[in-house]
Formats: structure tokens, C-alpha cells, sequence
């Protein structure tokens, strides 16, 4: 499992204006119907990747999840042609671009604690955050277990994954159960869900998540008039 790790500079806006800006471009590149609009969301996409220095993660990612892609265009070629096969791939290459940028630059720890602030429950917002934390956990959990089944002479390579793959399971689901049981004692420890538990941060939107949420609405904006 890929992990983006997070960019220095991430405390620069309130984690809810870059959530409402990440599903604002998300949205964009999934209503986007012209190439200029492809053309130009890419270019956008680019520039962030440089200026926050995510090109080698973004990179990795992309060979993390070649084969997906590749798979997702030849099973989309077969059923609706090239060209849509083609921009489907691209679409959900921009999409998952949208989201490293989003969860590269933002700790999940900072946006369950905003979400609080702004009234969400802390059981709602604990299950939204650990759904992002724990996936790469759960990634590296099953990193172990494979190579601790390699290590006794079990293959997982090529046709063996189909024929092997089951034997993760039992070993994996054990493991997070553990897991899930040692996180809870540690929640239960620290005052999980306690009205007296306060966020280490006072979120509040200030001048600039105000002027990039309404420059990317405007440009949003731009966007829909001129290629309608």
C-alpha cells in the first residue's frame, strides 16, 4: 500500500476548504465533457503536483495502480469503444490525482477534528477519518502476512494469487480484529466521545479558505459557461 505521506505546508488552509475545493474538482472532472476542459483541469492538476513537489508520489501511484487502469480500459474498450475507453481511463487517472492532492496535503487527524468543530458527531467523523487512516494500516497488514506466508514457501505471483490468495484471509481478519480491539481499549483510554475533549486546533475559516473557495467556484464557474 501506497503511502502519500503529507506536505509540510498542509496547515496553510482550514481542512474544510480544501474538502470542499477537492469535491468541487472532483466534481469538474467528472461532469467535464470537452477536451479543453480535460486539457485544462490536467494543466491545473500538474502545476499543484509541482508547486506542493508530489510528482515522484504521484508517480509511484501510478505504478501502484497501472495495472487497475489498464484493466479498466480494456474492459471499457470492449464495451463502449476507444475513445470512451480512453476517456474514462483519463477520468479516473485525474480523479485519483484529485485525491492525492487532497489527502497528501491534509492530515486526516486535522480534518475528522474540523469536522467536530463544525458540529459533525465524533463518532461520525472518528469513522470517516479512520476509513482513510486505516486503509494503508490494513495495506501493510497484509504486506506482512504475505510475507510471512512467502517466507514458508507459499506463492502469491502470476496464477498462484488465485489459488493462494484465500489462505490470506483467516491470518489478515485475525490480525485486524486484534487490532480494532487494541485501537478501541486506546479510544476507551483517552476519552473517546467525552464532551470535555477539545482538538488541539481552533478551526476557523479565515481570509484565504474564504478567497480559494470562491476562486475555484469562479473558475468553476468560468469553465461551465464557456464550454457549454
Amino acid at each position: 500500500m501506497l503511502d502519500v505521506g503529507v506536505y509540510k505546508g498542509s496547515d496553510a488552509f482550514d481542512p474544510r476548504s480544501k474538502a470542499l475545493v477537492y469535491v468541487l474538482g472532483s466534481t469538474m472532472v467528472l461532469l467535464a465533457t470537452h477536451r479543453l476542459e480535460f486539457l485544462a483541469l490536467a494543466v491545473v492538476q500538474s502545476n499543484l503536483l509541482l508547486v506542493l513537489q508530489l510528482g515522484g508520489r504521484w508517480l509511484a501511484l501510478v505504478r501502484t495502480i497501472l495495472p487497475t487502469l489498464a484493466l479498466f480500459c480494456v474492459v471499457t474498450w470492449l464495451s463502449a469503444g476507444g475513445g470512451a475507453a480512453l476517456s474514462a481511463t483519463l477520468r479516473l487517472l485525474m480523479v485519483i490525482t484529485a485525491g492525492l492532492l487532497f489527502f497528501a496535503t491534509t492530515p486526516p487527524e486535522e480534518l475528522g477534528d474540523a469536522l467536530v468543530a463544525s458540529g459533525l458527531s465524533p463518532q461520525v467523523a472518528f469513522l470517516f477519518e479512520g476509513t482513510v487512516r486505516f486503509v494503508p494500516t490494513l495495506g501493510r497488514l497484509v504486506h506482512e502476512v504475505r510475507e510471512a506466508l512467502v517466507s514458508r514457501g507459499l506463492r502469491f505471483d502470476g496464477l498462484y494469487l488465485l489459488r493462494n490468495g484465500p489462505l490470506l484471509l483467516a491470518p489478515v481478519l485475525i490480525s485486524a480484529l486484534h487490532f480494532a480491539d487494541d485501537l478501541a481499549e486506546a479510544l476507551e483510554a483517552r476519552g473517546f466521545g467525552s464532551p470535555h475533549r477539545t482538538p488541539l486546533r481552533d478551526y476557523r475559516f479565515q481570509l484565504r479558505d474564504w478567497l480559494l473557495m470562491a476562486t475555484t467556484s469562479v473558475l468553476a464557474l468560468m469553465c461551465w459557461f464557456i464550454f457549454q
